[in-house]
């Protein structure tokens, strides 16, 4: 015996880079695009204040994605300076 199971798949969303990887910005675009929704039905005045807390959560999380990125270079450097490598740690830098 079967029976058909009802199945929302949702949607996909598909981005890329060429050439590099993402920038903290990007990612804190995405990740406050994940955080917060806003809906379309709610009321105008709403609406403005989800945007609002959407653009700090965005400031937030990409201060904090630029000071992981600073704290894994400063990582990296120590390790290559300290296994005999400090011309490599120019390589680091943007």
């Amino acid at each position: 015996m079967t029976a058909p199971l009802p199945m929302s798949m949702g949607s996909v969303f598909v981005q890329t880079t060429q050439g590099r990887g993402w920038t903290p910005e990007e990612l804190a675009t995405r990740a406050a695009d994940k955080i917060i929704h806003i809906g379309d039905q709610s009321h105008p005045a709403v609406q403005a204040q989800a945007r609002a807390f959407k653009e700090n959560v965005k400031q937030v999380v990409a201060f904090y994605l630029k000071e992981a990125v600073e704290q894994d270079r400063a990582t990296i450097a120590s390790r290559l300076r300290e296994a005999g490598h400090p011309d490599l740690v120019h390589l680091l830098g943007d």
